[in-house]
């Protein structure tokens, strides 16, 4: 990887203690720091009133010393002073209330004077600091703590202008969100309103487009500081996204910026490497490219309700698994640990007296260990998409039903097997992949759906699939577009706790949602214990062209027993992560290789077998094979 760093505040102390921070950035390999994301205040201490001579002077020590810098733009803690002069500028939450300062995001990105003191705060960033840094960030965490969506005046009138240019008369939007259901036809732009606190369900086609407007203007807002950035500087700009994060479309997000960068923080209650490692995957496949995990957990965090210790030797696991996964480098936040502020029980690569940890050392060994950047090979590619998971937030038959955790478990059986998993979206090619996954795609564009009917290897569809359209209605016939494809119809469902049923010569067990399927030409390999299909197969064109439909939603080991009868099993073992690559990215060239990268998620030995060898390895370790 080209990129190891820390994030670094240098407002946070005096003066007197940066020469040792760089002395013990330089001796322990941290080449970058991002600096900068939090000090409006610092910088325009009052209304057009500029001093960057903090700022100047740490940049130039870190530059002297060899040390590469990201800026990030301020723009996600406005001061007080902007918000005493116009409090008009702070949002409203889902229950009409308006969220206040003392913490961070206290912004609607639709509020006029908002904006125009954001892009000029930027602009002055970038042209005080032009091409003198060496990348930039815009914002932090758009989105972060529910600030994605806000329901102020300026918003809704912000939706309005959006709603007429999607489409264009009343008439049309009055058709399109079926407003005749519950008398809610409009006859005057003006009417709209935001649905908070409303006495029981909200329209679901008006949802949708909510959904919709509040990242796009997410995403406009952060095009507007690009495009200022880009003015002035030649550097590469990006955007920290987050994990486990939906708000935002972040595949249209992505497209934007010159590179993806995400924080790698853990996103559950209990240590799941394997949904870390799906989230490393997303955040590659949202440009099929390399990626930066500008913020890594350190060890310890403040926000969880508790905040576990890892030891430091996690930090290595998660910077191994990085690598694994793609990334061009990892950045830990943070460098210094603070005594003071919201996040001051966060840990760092320093303790609270200035002195190096057990993390610090740790993650500089990981930097002469992994020295190239590699890209996985294309095998296992899962349909994803943005608004199905709005969809399934909005309206569903159960509502026990997560859409991004149940892809989890299917990421996590094809990782099981040994393979690696690519997302795909509707935009994409599907020439390099062996399998495609479609799962619970509440709607699948035709454009997709074409490409599902053309693509020359096994598709593996789900429950769910096909069942709406683009403004969330539910289609005549199910799965659209693929009925003929799949050789089955989904004639009715509804909602299970648990569906016990066998398939492939065992007893399974689905959960959920039950399908009741029409076969019209298919092979049904899964039956329920009273007789319903629930699994079907059909040879769609030549004989690898098969067609899988699954009518309820396996668990994980479900999904590994399907799985191996297209994936033959290349690992035995458990606690284990795989990734087959063919090419390194050393410098600005490419090297060709056949490698398979075998990472032990646990803390002690673990043997495990590929293709019947059988390998002892370390706590945590990272071997790499050569075939």
């Amino acid at each position: 990887m080209k990129i190891f760093g820390a994030d670094y505040y240098p407002e946070h102390w005096d003066r007197g203690f940066w020469s040792k921070h760089i002395e013990l950035m330089k001796e322990y390999g941290i080449e970058w720091v991002r600096i900068g994301e939090f000090a409006w205040a610092l910088v325009e201490p009052a209304d057009g009133v500029f001093d960057f001579s903090v700022l100047d002077e740490a940049v130039k020590m870190l530059k002297e010393n060899g040390i590469k810098v990201i800026m990030g733009t301020p723009t996600a803690t406005p001061p007080a002073w902007l918000v005493k002069k116009y409090p008009e500028i702070l949002p409203v939450d889902y229950s009409g209330r308006t969220r206040s300062f003392g913490s961070r995001r206290h912004y609607s990105t639709n509020s006029k004077v908002f904006k125009d003191y954001a892009l000029r705060i930027a602009e002055m960033y970038a042209k005080h600091f032009g091409n003198t840094v060496d990348a930039w960030q815009i914002d932090n965490e758009l989105g972060c703590h529910g600030t994605t969506f806000s329901f102020s005046e300026a918003d809704r009138k912000a939706f309005i202008e959006w709603l007429k240019v999607k489409y264009g008369s009343l008439e049309e939007l009055n058709r399109a969100w079926g407003t005749v259901f519950w008398s809610q036809v409009y006859s005057d732009w003006d009417e709209i309103v935001f649905p908070i606190n409303t006495p029981t369900f909200e329209n679901p086609h008006q949802m949708l487009d909510i959904y919709r407007f509040m990242s796009d203007s997410s995403i406009e807002f952060l095009k507007m500081q690009m495009d200022v950035i880009r003015k002035y500087s030649s550097k590469p700009v990006t955007h920290n996204f987050m994990v486990d994060f939906m708000d935002i479309d972040y595949r249209k997000m992505a497209q934007y910026v010159d590179f993806v960068s995400w924080d790698n923080y853990i996103a559950t209650e209990k240590y799941d490497p394997l949904r870390q490692s799906a989230n490393h995957t997303l955040m590659r496949s949202l440009k099929h490219a390399p990626f930066l995990v500008i913020e890594q957990q350190p060890g310890r965090v403040n926000w969880r309700q508790r905040n576990e210790n890892y030891p430091a030797s996690y930090l290595s696991l998660w910077t191994r698994q990085c690598y694994l996964n793609g990334a061009m480098g990892v950045m830990v936040f943070r460098f210094d640990q603070i005594r003071f502020g919201a996040e001051q029980f966060h840990g760092g690569l320093l303790d609270y007296a200035g002195r190096t940890t057990k993390r610090l050392v740790e993650f500089s060994k990981c930097k002469d260990e992994l020295g190239t950047t590699i890209i996985p090979n294309n095998e296992v590619a899962i349909y994803f998409d943005y608004e199905v998971e709005w969809m399934h937030r909005i309206n569903q038959v159960n509502r026990d039903f997560k859409y991004w955790d149940s892809i989890v478990e299917i990421y996590r059986a094809v990782k099981k097997l040994g393979y690696n998993v690519e997302f795909v979206f509707s935009d994409d090619s599907l020439d390099d992949y062996t399998l495609l996954i479609i799962p619970y795609a509440l709607r699948i564009p035709e454009t997709f759906a074409e490409k599902v009917r053309s693509f020359k290897g096994p598709v593996i569809m789900t429950c769910m699939s096909g069942l709406k359209d683009e403004y969330n209605w539910i289609v005549e016939r199910a799965p659209r577009g693929l009925i003929e494809d799949f050789g089955v119809e989904v004639i009715d469902f509804g909602a299970v706790k648990d569906l016990d049923f066998m398939a492939l010569g065992k007893s399974l067990t689905g959960s959920y949602w039950r399908d009741e399927i029409n076969v019209i030409d298919a092979k049904v390999i899964g039956a329920t214990f009273d007789g319903d299909p629930i699994i079907t197969l059909r040879n769609s064109c030549y004989s690898e062209c098969r067609r899988y439909y699954i009518g309820t939603v396996l668990s994980e080991d479900g999904w590994v027993e399907l799985l191996k009868e297209e994936l033959e099993p290349r690992i035995v073992g458990e606690g284990i992560e795989v990734s087959s690559f063919g090419l390194e990215i050393e410098g600005q060239s490419f090297r060709s290789r056949n490698l398979t990268g075998l990472l032990n998620l646990k803390p002690h030995q673990n043997a495990i077998y590929v293709n019947g060898r059988k390998i002892l390895l370390e706590p945590f370790k990272l071997l790499i094979l050569e075939d």
